[in-house]
């Protein structure tokens, strides 16, 4: 099923992209689940770093549920493309997850968004040189759970934690990680 995983509704793009204050709604995100719906706020500072870098706590939640969380995630774009470079920790659907970025090579298989689950599952952002793929890792299997087509993300099968996955890839951001470095030039 296409879709463009895209916010029917956004907080102003001044607000977006200043580090939150308090807790909001920034996103609402309609999908075949329901609409999930982006909270920012601020996350704890114990470290100059932090505080510097301004880490928030980012969560999604699904009829008001939590399905995805993160307590050191950063502003959107830059900040929380910089923080997946170091490494983000989270839950999914109460599983705790650590999330890494890699690459910035012109090769697309060098470049991804890896989610290390607990639960012994791994959901990996791949690039492709036409597409990018959410791939499921887990008991021996690899199953490709969603893929683009002409910029749609086209899903097969995802659960809700990893439709929640999707929305966060495509409204924070990150989603440019797996582009070419080549695209940020033009």
């Amino acid at each position: 099923m296409p879709s463009l995983l895209e916010p029917s509704w956004r907080a102003p793009w001044r607000t977006w992209l200043l580090p939150a204050h308090t807790r909001d709604r920034y996103a609402e995100i309609p999908t075949a689940y329901g609409t999930y719906t982006l909270f920012r706020e601020p996350g704890p500072r114990p470290t100059a770093d932090a505080e510097a870098e301004a880490w928030e706590r980012w969560q999604f939640l699904l009829g008001g549920e939590t399905v995805l969380e993160m307590d050191d995630a950063a502003l959107p774009w830059q900040g929380i493309r910089k923080r997946l470079r170091r490494g983000v920790r989270g839950r999914l659907d109460g599983v705790p997850f650590t999330a890494r970025a890699t690459g910035r090579s012109l090769l697309p298989s060098r470049r991804g968004i890896r989610f290390a689950l607990d639960d012994g599952r791994t959901l990996t952002f791949t690039a492709r040189p036409s597409h990018l793929r959410l791939v499921r890792t887990g008991d021996g299997k690899e199953e490709e759970v969603a893929r683009t087509r002409a910029g749609d993300w086209e899903t097969h099968r995802p659960d809700r934690g990893e439709l929640a996955l999707l929305c966060f890839v495509t409204v924070s951001g990150v989603d440019q990680l797996l582009r070419s470095p080549l695209l940020e030039i033009f």
